[in-house]
């Protein structure tokens, strides 16, 4: 966060690639006395618990994890089945979690 602010001191917005990030960036803010998000916003990425019981709460992007990881584990023990597995593209959607931090 502080490297980021120094490499680009009008930054206003952050978004991490993960909630744990996000989490740590809303919490060097507010060490700094900074308000979120009247002078930072923060967005994370996941929809971790944990930042839906922050003040204010997360803004983050919630993906379908375990469906992610059921496609995952049907194709791999397609394969391992001896069935033909082409590679595709799969859409299991996300949704936004707007919280308070943006």
């Amino acid at each position: 966060m502080r490297e980021a602010q120094v490499n680009y001191p009008q930054i206003d917005s952050i978004f991490c690639t993960n909630d744990d990030l996000a989490i740590g960036a809303v919490f060097e803010c507010q060490r700094q006395g900074l308000s979120i998000p009247h002078d930072m916003a923060i967005a994370g990425f996941h929809g971790h618990d944990i930042g839906q019981s922050m003040v204010p709460k997360l803004a983050s992007v919630l993906t379908p994890r375990e469906r992610m990881g059921q496609i995952g584990a049907e194709r791999l023990l397609a394969r391992l089945r001896g069935e033909i597995v082409t590679p595709k593209m799969v859409d299991v959607g996300f949704t936004i979690l707007p919280g308070g931090s943006i």
